[in-house]
């Protein structure tokens, strides 16, 4: 089980046997960023202008999970717009759809 909001479990699930162990997968550094990058995009087309370290260094949030998108979303840009190419505003369409800027912080994310 995978869950965003530890402490809205049942108490009831974390007795021993059941799901007695959290594990905690902190964000990703600059360099396991870039590292999820390279994979992410190592079989996909991209333009030479495309700069994966302008995201790398981006100060937002974002998860491996996050980078996945982005990258998933980057190449159905391109291939919504009849390309074989992945372009730096496919990148950036990715970007806005997957990376959402928190109109308010809640305290329970923190």
């Amino acid at each position: 089980m995978a869950t965003n909001r530890a402490d809205t479990l049942d108490p009831a699930l974390l007795r021993p046997g059941r799901l007695d162990r959290k594990i905690e997968f902190p964000l990703p550094d600059r360099r396991q960023k870039r590292l999820v990058f390279q994979v992410c995009t190592a079989k996909m087309n991209l333009s030479d202008e495309v700069d994966l370290e302008d995201y790398v260094s981006r100060p937002d949030k974002i998860s491996a999970a996050d980078i996945a998108a982005i990258c998933q979303e980057a190449g159905m840009h391109a291939v919504r717009k009849n390309r074989y190419v992945i372009l730096p505003k496919d990148f950036e369409k990715g970007y806005r759809t997957n990376v959402k800027k928190p109109e308010t912080d809640f305290d329970f994310y923190k």
